[in-house]
């Protein structure tokens, strides 16, 4: 009968064939990914020539120190405001619909635009305004602000 088998040893491959199968898959991985890799490069090397990656390199030493004058200066009175109403108004952006703002901001603009070229110091009259409100344009913009105020003073 054969002996029995109270130990088990691994077949361990010499350090000179594990090496030569890393260099392989290194080998390998860099020529399949050339283009990556040489974009990366010119992508450090720009980095470089604009001497970020020094002061990304300096932060990232001085990390603790940045991040204790940042806390530092975050919990000065002048900012509480600031950080307590920061979660509310990321909420409100995120119900705002932008395309109807953008469409009154420009009117806004439009219209800051027309009051800025006005002369400042003429004066209108109660028969002034019933001759303006005869312009189309006009009396379509003052519409629009009665119905936005009728909209704003309404509850939901």
């Amino acid at each position: 009968m054969a002996e029995r088998i109270t130990k088990i040893r691994r077949v361990e491959k010499p350090k000179e064939q594990v090496k030569q199968e890393n260099l392989e898959e290194v080998t390998s991985a860099i020529s399949e990914n050339k283009e990556s890799i040489l974009k990366a490069i010119n992508l450090v090397s720009a980095l470089d020539d604009a001497k970020i990656l020094d002061a990304l390199s300096g932060m990232v030493k001085g990390r603790g120190v940045i991040a204790n004058k940042f806390a530092t200066e975050l919990n000065k009175e002048q900012y509480t405001g600031l950080i307590s109403n920061m979660a509310s108004l990321v909420f409100l952006l995120g119900d705002l619909d932008v395309n109807d703002l953008s469409h009154v901001l420009n009117k806004v603009n439009r219209g800051l635009r027309v009051a800025n070229s006005a002369n400042p110091n003429q004066k209108t009259s109660i028969t002034g305004l019933f001759k303006v409100l005869r312009d189309d344009e006009i009396n379509r913009g003052l519409t629009y602000m009665l119905n936005l105020l009728k909209g704003m003073s309404r509850e939901e």
